[in-house]
């Protein structure tokens, strides 16, 4: 089973989807994919209905019911040109998932088929199991009551501490990823997808989508020279709370999503990015451990993250987050820096997808508005741990 993003993401959603088809430019041809899956998947039953789930921005998700009334999940490659060679590699999820589930107890949905044969529904895909539980949009979690919110904290960063803390060359993954410089190959790897994005044309209009931000070189330069120490695990590249299903009615984690970014990396690319709302509003006063360039989200939390008024909300404080993270790891992410400026650049993506016809939902336009001002935040404080520095000495 598989939880659904929604505004009603605060409920369990345990009841079927009206089954009539959405009309979207992502429609599957059902008559096909049923036949396929009957000889992929034990015990599914033909016909089978497919239906968009309209949140995801990057790779299209759909449900699938089949006759039986067993739902199921199916993630799909994006239609049309891909902009970049190193995103929507279904293939890749699909072996992260196969992995992580061999891993007892590990809370990932079981997969069941990949299948890159682009004639069945018209590109790449992979089906897994559809997980009952709880989505959190809202990174405020109004939506979860006050005495679990603490509780949901604090198994969101125990099951990241977990994943860091597993072996990938013990569960089959020792090439998912190169195990050194992920940081340095991290700059390459999004100035590269930058520059393409940068070329993509309006299909309206016919003008260049540009560059992401006008001194988006200046932020990476100063991220490359402020490169954080060597450190390898599985990470899984947009760790946070709507990629998360909880249980239905327990404040705990019973399954990861969205596993499209994931590689072997640094673990403070996971650490930082899904305590986000604290640190957004933490960098007013500084943060121990070194430089920490940051962009602004788009799901950023709100005023209830600001240290005074997290008790009163039900959050534990970041601090207290960490030391839950180093008692599960082993390692305190404190000890290092936390430079960041991915979040805007992805946005930059989406909004590509967008203009070029390739986006997997609506809800593209509004990631765009936030790149700017994510790069603005982090160019600001690039600029002002620069001003800290102070001038070198050209002798």
């Amino acid at each position: 089973m598989f939880g659904l993003k929604s505004k009603e993401s605060g409920k369990a959603h345990s009841t079927m989807v009206n089954t009539q088809k959405e009309k979207t430019q992502h429609g599957l041809d059902d008559q096909k994919l049923g036949p396929y899956l009957q000889q992929e998947i034990p015990n599914l039953k033909t016909p089978v209905l497919s239906t968009k789930i309209g949140y995801g921005q990057s790779n299209p998700t759909y449900y699938v019911d089949d006759a039986a009334g067993t739902r199921y999940i199916l993630r799909k490659k994006p239609s049309g040109t891909i902009i970049s060679p190193v995103a929507h590699q279904v293939d890749r999820e699909y072996k992260v998932l196969k992995a992580l589930g061999s891993v007892e107890g590990f809370p990932v949905p079981r997969v069941y088929c990949l299948c890159m044969d682009a004639s069945i529904i018209g590109t790449a895909f992979y089906v897994m199991e559809y997980i009952q539980g709880r989505i959190i949009t809202d990174p405020n979690l109004s939506t979860l009551p006050l005495s679990d919110r603490r509780a949901a904290w604090e198994s969101v960063i125990s099951t990241l501490a977990w994943l860091h803390s597993i072996n990938p060359d013990a569960i089959g993954l020792s090439t998912f990823g190169k195990k050194t410089n992920f940081y340095a190959r991290h700059c390459n790897t999004f100035s590269l997808i930058e520059a393409q994005q940068a070329q993509v044309r309006d299909i309206t209009t016919g003008q260049q989508l540009g560059r992401a931000h006008p001194h988006f070189d200046e932020i990476v330069s100063y991220i490359r020279s402020h490169l954080p120490q060597e450190r390898t695990c599985i990470i899984h590249g947009d760790y946070k709370f709507d990629n998360i299903i909880l249980h239905p009615t327990e404040p705990r984690v019973v399954a990861i999503l969205d596993w499209e970014l994931s590689t072997l990396g640094h673990p403070l690319m996971d650490v930082v990015y899904v305590t986000g709302p604290y640190w957004n509003r933490a960098s007013k006063v500084g943060m121990p451990g070194g430089p920490m360039v940051q962009t602004v989200r788009d799901d950023q939390g709100g005023d209830v993250y600001d240290e005074a008024n997290q008790a009163e909300n039900g959050l534990p404080s970041m601090q207290e987050l960490l030391e839950v993270y180093e008692k599960k790891a082993g390692w305190d992410p404190r000890q290092d820096r936390w430079d960041v400026a991915r979040g805007s650049v992805i946005s930059h993506g989406i909004q590509a997808r967008t203009i070029s016809g390739q986006a997997s939902s609506s809800f593209s336009h509004v990631y765009f508005e936030n790149t700017k001002r994510g790069l603005d935040e982090a160019l600001r404080l690039v600029r002002s741990m620069k001003d800290k520095e102070g001038p070198k000495s050209t002798l």
